[in-house]
């Protein structure tokens, strides 16, 4: 009986020392879900209660949108320490957008006029093309160029820290607005320009041979080319030549009116007798190599064609045509 009130004893003890050294804290708080550390560790949210040691700890209060709480709590053992939390709302900051930066970037302005006034969104620019203008606003700009009685308009779109160039023909710009019947005029006068057309026989040199260097040429030949250059309208039946030869007439040129055009060229390459023995023996030149193209053209007005008729000895004959618009001017 006596041992057994004896261990009674020392339980109750040991059970009123180890709860001697505690204390407990009960938080709650406005509102409520408020997260809670206690020196430094998550305990929870609110409502909360706690068992804590006696003295001194470090409380944080926290929840999103309010000012946090941090504050110390004395805990007393063996006590119940009740703690009431208010969060405060955390002031709102004001939403401050900043100003929106217009970038800046360049404008160069070339004219093929003196004295052009220049607008720039309106305002009358102090100087006259060519003209690199600075700080010019990003994005669409008004541009008005201005020459006598004559003005045209443009957007142009500004990349910061870029050059646009605009480029401007008062000269072209007049002839779009120029009078209906007054342009028909004169793409009548000009549709009844005649065609320049222009042949050229091209010939490397071609080496003379004979069997003595004496002053009178006893016996030899020389290298002969002639071209037959023969055309006519589709609709003709009569066809018109000209002839070109490598000693005597390498050029011609003539002039014709427009049409589709049918042309033969036919080159031939002659070796030619010369000296005393051939003319007493009545020799005749001899038809080496010949080439003949048939080709069918359009001929516009005021175009110059030219007709390159080439020979080369290794290579042969060939041809081909350029063709350069004249613009003549009209009165």
């Amino acid at each position: 009986m006596r041992k057994n009130f004896f261990t009674v004893f020392i339980f109750l003890f040991f059970s009123l020392s180890i709860f001697a050294q505690e204390g407990y804290l009960r938080i709650t708080s406005t509102p409520s879900e408020v997260n809670i550390e206690i020196d430094g560790k998550n305990v929870g949210k609110t409502p909360i209660l706690t068992v804590l040691k006696p003295g001194d700890h470090t409380l944080k209060a926290t929840l999103s949108g309010y000012v946090p709480i941090t504050q110390t709590v004395k805990i007393i053992e063996n006590e119940v320490i009740i703690l009431q939390l208010t969060m405060e709302k955390q002031a709102e900051k004001p939403v401050t957008s900043k100003p929106i930066e217009k970038g800046k970037g360049k404008l160069t302005i070339i004219t093929d006029k003196e004295n052009v006034t220049i607008y720039l969104n309106g305002q009358k620019i102090n100087a006259v093309p060519p003209i690199t203008l600075e700080d010019v606003p990003v994005g669409n700009n008004s541009v008005i160029l201005v020459s006598g009685d004559y003005a045209e308009a443009y957007r142009v779109f500004i990349i910061p820290g870029k050059t646009f160039v605009l480029k401007h023909s008062f000269e072209e710009g007049k002839k779009r607005f120029l009078p209906y019947q007054f342009r028909t005029s004169m793409e009548e006068k000009r549709s009844n320009f005649p065609a320049k057309v222009i042949l050229q026989l091209s010939v490397p040199e071609i080496q003379k041979t004979t069997t003595t260097k004496q002053d009178v040429i006893i016996w030899g030949e020389n290298d002969i080319i002639e071209v037959s250059f023969q055309y006519k309208k589709t609709e003709e039946t009569n066809w018109n030549l000209k002839e070109l030869q490598s000693k005597t007439k390498p050029e011609d040129s003539f002039e014709i009116t427009k049409g589709i055009y049918d042309i033969q060229i036919v080159s031939t390459h002659y070796k030619e007798p010369t000296g005393l023995f051939n003319i007493l023996l009545g020799a005749k030149k001899e038809k080496i190599k010949e080439y003949k193209e048939v080709i069918k053209k359009e001929i516009q007005p005021d175009t110059q064609y030219t007709f390159i008729i080439t020979y080369d000895t290794k290579t042969g004959f060939s041809y081909k045509v350029e063709e350069k618009k004249l613009n003549t001017p009209i009165d």
